[in-house]
Formats: C-alpha cells, sequence, structure tokens
C-alpha cells in the first residue's frame, strides 16, 4: 500500500508532463494551420484581383483622335515616396495600346523594399490610377511588358515593376494613390502625371 502512495505523484507527474507537450504541439499544428489559411486567402484575393482588373469595360472607349506620346510625371503630395517600410516613385508613363487596340499607358514604378523581410510590390503596395476622378482599369499589352506576377525582393533592393491601364482619354491628367496594401494609416503617396501634346 504504502508503494502504491509513492507511484502515484510520479504516474501524475509523467501525465501531466505528457499533456504539456501533446498541448504544446496542438498548438504549433494550429499556428501552421492559420498561416496556411492566410497565405492561400491573400493569394487567392491577389489572383481576384488580376483577374477582375483584366476584364474591360464598354465606359472606357478609347480616343483614338490624338496620338500623343510626351507624358510627364510630377509628384504632388509625398512624403519623399515613402509609405510605411517601402519606398515607391513613379519613374515614368508611356502612351501605348493594350492588346485590343484601345489607347493605354504603361506606368512604370520603383518599388524600394525597406522592410526587414522579403516582400513583392503587390503584396505590399495598392496602386489607383484616376482620369477625371474615374478609376482605370488595369489592362494586358500584346508585347506583355507588365510586372502581373511580381516577385519578392530582399531588404534594401530596388526593382522596377510596370503596370498598363486603359485611359478614357488621351489629354487628361491621371492621379496616382499608392498606398500599403495592410495599414491602419491614412497615408498615401500622390503623383500626377501629365498627358503633354
Amino acid at each position: 500500500m504504502a508503494d502504491n502512495i509513492y507511484e502515484t505523484p510520479q504516474n501524475n507527474s509523467d501525465v501531466q508532463t505528457a499533456v504539456n507537450a501533446a498541448m504544446k504541439e496542438e498548438k504549433k499544428k494550429k499556428k501552421k494551420k492559420t498561416i496556411i489559411i492566410i497565405s492561400v486567402i491573400a493569394a487567392i484575393l491577389i489572383i481576384i484581383g488580376v483577374i477582375g482588373s483584366a476584364g474591360s469595360s464598354d465606359e472606357n472607349k478609347p480616343d483614338t483622335a490624338s496620338t500623343n506620346s510626351s507624358v510627364k510625371a510630377d509628384t504632388t503630395e509625398a512624403s519623399n515616396n515613402e509609405i510605411g517600410d517601402y519606398k515607391c516613385v513613379v519613374k515614368s508613363a508611356k502612351l501605348t495600346k493594350n492588346w485590343e487596340g484601345k489607347d493605354t499607358v504603361l506606368l512604370t514604378y520603383e518599388f524600394t523594399n525597406n522592410s526587414s523581410n522579403p516582400a513583392s510590390f503587390d503584396v505590399a503596395l495598392i496602386d489607383r490610377v484616376y482620369q477625371d476622378g474615374i478609376g482605370l482599369e488595369t489592362t494586358f499589352l500584346s508585347n506583355d511588358d507588365t510586372d502581373y506576377l511580381d516577385v519578392q525582393i530582399k531588404p534594401g533592393v530596388s526593382k522596377d515593376v510596370r503596370k498598363a491601364y486603359i485611359l478614357r482619354n488621351t489629354t487628361t491628367d491621371l492621379e496616382v494613390e499608392i498606398e500599403e496594401l495592410i495599414s491602419f494609416s491614412d497615408d498615401k503617396i500622390v503623383t500626377t502625371v501629365k498627358l503633354e501634346k
């Protein structure tokens, strides 16, 4: 009987250790599942955004009267073109035609990752282009000179990212707004792109 008294605490200690180990393992599994689910959702949202923005709209009738080729980008409201842990500059803008022959502007952004982790433009930032206060649709060029499947860059590295947008006309200035994709701040980089004759 005395031997059983001394064995019980030892058995309880072994059981408690086993339970603790099992709970730690379960927490690790839940954390891995959460990370996988968030990654899958983010990937789906990016794919939906690319597919949805590639569609065409009847509202965007091209103005074929002008074959404007001079485009100038002026930063109007920005704090050194930095937002969060990133820097993004509208480096150039070029008038061209998309795969359907519609008037299009090809914007080249210089994206710099100043964070401590690898990041890609499309996961770190979101860009919106407006003409006459109306958002422009992204599009594909016939020569596929765009970066829809953006790649990650390491901290401290800069990379050019090209995106094409269907124009409403070839004379009205564009307003480019760049924000962090996930942020509680209202900060944004605002750049005016002048379509000059």
